[in-house]
């Protein structure tokens, strides 16, 4: 099979070596279809041409570059660059594909607008929206997606734009292993190494052998970590008046409430989801690997002390990655905590550089950063705060999708009213399945939590 050049996106390892954005390398298709379809690597097919060879390489760039004219390619077989050190032919997403991302709209409340005075008929569409309507059905050959069907599909960067916000108001999705999914399953093998007393990854054992001794055999366990997509979707609908009145406003509204609503809800599943047809959050008791540390002798109902901030740093797997998340109402005691000693005791935190109540508290709880939410449960309950390195929860999603968008003027017509339908496929869950039993001492993991105090 001839291998196909690529350019690097995004930072990745490909043949066993780190490749850096910007860089160019030759595989075959098969060997990083998931990187492509995933948009780390994009198709760039680069043919430099020297003048002393360009007869040589001319049949190859007319058949990597397939529509270049036939009027430019005898151009360029006829010698007209004569004299030039070489030329470069780039070829990546055609005319066709890059419409399909962008749409040739100026932003999404552009392509509302478009949306509405296209009429049900679609008489009044928009020279934009015509040409994009026509790629559309080029692209995908179909169907249900299209005006006459009764919608339009929406942009790719538009509601890649749409994704990114999300992730910037999420607090699990920034931290996790983010992996693409080509199918709606995926499972991933993983190493079963949850305890060190006697072996490590399952088995392995080291020995000292002496010379001309019989090596001893020991293997590593393995296990199978599954993630299943599972659709989660939002839909709303925007009045003809409003889209053709204020389409900046309807841009802003659409493109703040969803993304936001998006990331509270994956927050919410990722952090305490059942695993049932949704994600299995971290600190949900179907979790295994998850630490509750005890309450202390004697402590009262819905307090935190600074010995339960201290043992559960103590328990966490992952220190150096970990993040707090703490329910709000859990902060005025995390601010007055103390330590006793001997017959007083002294304060853990204080807020702005002892600066007392004028500056603003610090950001940080024992080192780590400490997040607010109140996606935890409230104070007193198993989880109101607790310590994550979030890096060990797996979260899939559907590679090349991200937060899908669509509209419809149709749905909604008699009321004038446009449809907008956002649909976003993923599954999570900890890589880990139970603590880890080191060698010597507590179990550690990298899902630590305060249990309940009632």
């Amino acid at each position: 099979m001839m291998k196909t050049l690529y350019k690097v996106l995004q930072p990745c390892k490909v043949d066993g070596k780190d490749r850096e954005v910007g860089e160019t390398i030759r595989m075959e298709p098969e060997d990083v279809k998931g990187l492509a379809e995933a948009g780390i690597l994009e198709e760039a097919v680069e043919v430099e041409v020297a003048k002393t060879i360009f007869e040589e390489l001319a049949s190859v760039v007319e058949e990597r570059v397939g529509k270049v004219e036939e009027s430019v390619a005898k151009k360029l077989s006829d010698g007209l660059l004569e004299g030039s050190k070489g030329f470069r032919l780039q070829t990546g997403a055609t005319a066709e594909e890059k419409l399909v991302r962008h749409g040739g709209f100026k932003s999404f409340g552009h392509f509302c607008v478009d949306i509405f005075k296209a009429g049900e008929d679609g008489r009044g569409a928009s020279a934009e929206l015509k040409k994009y309507d026509a790629a559309v059905k080029a692209a995908y050959g179909v169907n249900s997606l299209i005006d006459s069907e009764g919608g339009y599909l929406v942009p790719v960067e538009q509601s890649t734009q749409l994704l990114e916000r999300a992730l910037e108001a999420s607090i699990v999705r920034p931290r996790a292993q983010i992996l693409p999914m080509s199918t709606s399953h995926l499972e991933i093998p993983a190493i079963k190494d949850d305890s060190r007393s006697s072996n490590l990854f399952g088995g392995v054992v080291v020995y000292r052998t002496a010379e001309a001794g019989a090596y001893t055999k020991t293997n590593p366990k393995f296990r199978k970590v599954g993630l299943q997509l599972n659709k989660l979707s939002g839909l709303c609908y925007v009045t003809d008046e409003m889209l053709s009145d204020s389409p900046i406003s309807v841009e802003a509204l659409v493109m703040r409430l969803f993304p936001a609503a998006f990331a509270y809800k994956e927050d919410e599943e990722f952090l305490g989801g059942n695993g049932a047809g949704k994600p299995l959050g971290v600190y949900n008791a179907a979790n295994n690997a998850l630490i509750a540390v005890a309450k202390e002798t004697g402590q009262a109902a819905d307090t935190i002390v600074a010995e339960n901030v201290i043992k559960m740093y103590s328990r966490c797997y992952g220190k150096n990655s970990a993040v707090w998340v703490a329910n709000h109402d859990t902060f005025p005691q995390l601010a007055t905590m103390t330590l006793n000693v001997g017959t007083g005791g002294v304060p853990l935190w204080l807020p702005g550089n002892n600066q007392g109540l004028a500056g603003a508290p610090a950001g940080t709880l024992m080192g780590r950063p400490l997040i607010l939410s109140e996606q935890v449960p409230t104070v007193g309950d198993q989880g109101d705060i607790g310590l994550y390195d979030f890096s060990q929860y797996l979260i899939g999603e559907r590679s090349g999708e991200g937060l899908q968008t669509a509209t419809s003027i149709h749905l909604r017509f008699d009321y004038g009213e446009t449809a907008f339908r956002f649909t976003l496929r993923n599954d999570g869950q900890p890589w880990w399945r139970a603590p880890l039993t080191p060698k010597n001492g507590s179990t550690l993991s990298p899902f630590v939590v305060l249990a309940e105090r009632a």
